[in-house]
Order: structure tokens, then C-alpha cells, then sequence
């Protein structure tokens, strides 16, 4: 059997591997391989560190979008934030039943690691001594989104509108591209960062639905259910056509490789929530409505969505959709859970196998 010496590969190659690493964990593992390919790496990853990233002044409206020339706004930093779901080694997993621990990690402007609450916009953990070895755990990359922080202008000043969500895509090195949710104008919008102007991305109904990044590149949906897809070159290919007489919010997450639709119906009289769920059928361009969601469980929050599978999750079922009530209503900020089967939600504090996967942190770590 031939050995490969695999710290010998070529500078040029190993650059260009370590430009399509888009999260924290698999870029620390690639640089634990050797000093080779640690120095090989990108120095500074668009993928990860924060970027300037231009703020909007208000008023303005669509049709001015295309008129305002970033050079002379004020900017904040753009830091992504990566959703991972952390278990212990593979032999503890194995000798007993380990909680694992679903976490929201961040770098800020000056390369110190933050923790945040998953499903929370504002919400930092307490600060923790811990040491976490990814070379050593089991680390699912769940999603990511990203934040403005360390904006050069005070929080107070209502000339600028920070946008509700951010997604950024950098396409081997270059420019970031960015889709933004802006709280006005409603409609999103796009920018490439380099060329110092912004795009409204057209044709989306008045009402914004979300955002998410899908097989890398932005998806975008509006409050009707109808979907588009952001390209490269920053074209807009529409992938589903509208619902029809549908929910009140949309939520967009990756499950299994499919993406998926939340559409969240406003509280009844009796407090009640409801959630139906659709499958995007990519090739007749148009949502499917799926009648379970299998031994998944579905997160949804302020600041971003995802999917994972009760088995990696240590729980006993999935087929439920855990939520921040602070989605449906903004003076609300507990967590609650959605039993499929059942067709109810109850707080998500009655079900502790659940609500102790956000914190406090489980003891083996």
C-alpha cells in the first residue's frame, strides 16, 4: 500500500481548498493538519472574518436604490454567524447517552469567539470557561447568517435602518455578495461589495417573507410564498410560484438537502399556533405540502432556521417544530415546541430533554 505524504501537496492547491471552507470549525481542522497547510490557508477568509459592510440612510425608496453610491455612508462590520450542533467524541457517544449542545458561534472584529442563543437575535451566553477541542468532538454545521456589529455610528440614530437579516457569499475569493432584508424599503435588496451600488431585487411582493442561503447561493422568499434564487452574477431566477391564501410569516430552512417553507399562521382566539410546511419541488418550480416531517425537528428563530434529526438530537421523536414566540409576536420571547402529531404547542420549558439542548452546556464538554 503507497503512502501518501499528504503535506506535500501543492501551495496553489491547498489555497484553493481552503477557499471554499465556509465555516470556523472545518477551517480549524484544516489548519491543525500541518504547518503546511496552515500557512497555506487564506490569510484573510471572506467566508468567516467580518467585512465592511455599508449602512442604509433613510428615507429613500426603490426606485432610489440604484442612486446611492456607498462610498459616503457610514459602515458597520459584517460577522457571520455559524449554527452548529456539538456532540462528544465518537467513543463516549458509543459507552453511554451523551445530551449534545446546539449553539450559535461568531468571531468578532477582533478575533475573539462569541456564543450566542440559538434562536435569539440579542442574545449573548453568559461567558464560560470552556475549551472546545473541534479536532476531538463531533461538530454538525447546522446553517449560518450574518450581523452587523461594530458600526461606526450610535444605534440611536434614526437616519439608518439596520436590515433583519443578512446573507453573504463569496465566490472563491472575491467580493462578497450580499442579500439584504432591509426594515425599509420592504422589498430585498443585493449588493457587491466592491462596486459600491445596491439592486432591488424585483418582482417580490410588498410584504418580505425571509432569506436563507440554499447549495450556496441566497433564496429569497416574499410574504405570498413566491421564491426567488440569487446567481453569481447577481441574477434572479425564480424557483416557486406563489401560495395561494396562505399563513401570515414564511420561514425558509435546509433539511436533508431539501429546502424547506414554514408558514406560520397568526394566533387564534385561543392562543393557538399553527405551521404548514412545504417541500420546494425545484424542477416544476412550485412548494409541496408535507404531511409530516419524519423523525426531524425543526428550529425556527429570529435569526435563522434550520433542521436536524432527533437521533442526533439524543431526543426521543421529532416530527415538532421548536419556535421563538417572538416570531409570531415581538412582546413575547419565550421558546415553545409544535408536536405535529398531536397538532398543539406548549412551552418548551414542559419539555426539558428538549430546552436543555440550548444551555446550560451539557457536563461533558
Amino acid at each position: 500500500m503507497v503512502v501518501v505524504d499528504w503535506s506535500k501537496l501543492p501551495t496553489e492547491l491547498l489555497n484553493l481548498i481552503s477557499q471554499r471552507i465556509d465555516n470556523e470549525v472545518d477551517l480549524i481542522r484544516f489548519q491543525s493538519i500541518c504547518s503546511t497547510w496552515r500557512a497555506s490557508s487564506v490569510p484573510n477568509h471572506h467566508h468567516i472574518l467580518p467585512f465592511k459592510f455599508p449602512l442604509l440612510q433613510t428615507p429613500f425608496f426603490s426606485h432610489q436604490i440604484e442612486t446611492l453610491i456607498n462610498i459616503d455612508l457610514p459602515f458597520g462590520y459584517l460577522s457571520k454567524h455559524n449554527f452548529f450542533l456539538i456532540k462528544p467524541p465518537q467513543q463516549q457517544q458509543q459507552q453511554t447517552l451523551l445530551r449534545p449542545w446546539l449553539i450559535r458561534v461568531c468571531q468578532n472584529t477582533r478575533g475573539q469567539t462569541q456564543l450566542f442563543h440559538p434562536l435569539f437575535h440579542h442574545y449573548p451566553l453568559p461567558r464560560i470557561r470552556l475549551v472546545l477541542d473541534f479536532n476531538k468532538l463531533s461538530v454538525l454545521h447546522l446553517g449560518s447568517n450574518n450581523f452587523i456589529k461594530d458600526h461606526d455610528i450610535k444605534t440611536d440614530n434614526g437616519k439608518y435602518r439596520f436590515p433583519i437579516k443578512v446573507v453573504a457569499v463569496t465566490c472563491h475569493g472575491k467580493k462578497p455578495l450580499v442579500a439584504v432584508a432591509p426594515a425599509f424599503p420592504p422589498q430585498p435588496l443585493l449588493l457587491k461589495c466592491g462596486d459600491g451600488k445596491w439592486k432591488v431585487i424585483l418582482d417580490m411582493s410588498t410584504g418580505f417573507g425571509d432569506i436563507c442561503l440554499f447549495k450556496g447561493w441566497p433564496y429569497v422568499v416574499d410574504k405570498i410564498g413566491k421564491t426567488v434564487m440569487v446567481g453569481p452574477d447577481s441574477s434572479v431566477h425564480l424557483v416557486a410560484e406563489p401560495l395561494v391564501g396562505r399563513g401570515n410569516k414564511k420561514f425558509l430552512a435546509e433539511s436533508k438537502g431539501d429546502l424547506l417553507l414554514a408558514d406560520v399562521y397568526d394566533p387564534d382566539l385561543n392562543d393557538s399556533v399553527w405551521i404548514d410546511l412545504f417541500k420546494l419541488n425545484e424542477k416544476e418550480k412550485k412548494w409541496v405540502k408535507l404531511t409530516s416531517l419524519g423523525d426531524r425537528v425543526l428550529f425556527l428563530g429570529e435569526v435563522c432556521s434550520f433542521s436536524v434529526s432527533a437521533s442526533d438530537l439524543c431526543v426521543a421523536k421529532g416530527n415538532c417544530v421548536i419556535f421563538s414566540y417572538s416570531i409570531i409576536c415581538s412582546s413575547k420571547s419565550e421558546s415553545c415546541i409544535l408536536d405535529l402529531d398531536q397538532g398543539r404547542h406548549s412551552p418548551l420549558s414542559d419539555y426539558p430533554e428538549y430546552s436543555n439542548l440550548f444551555w446550560p452546556p451539557p457536563k461533558w464538554i
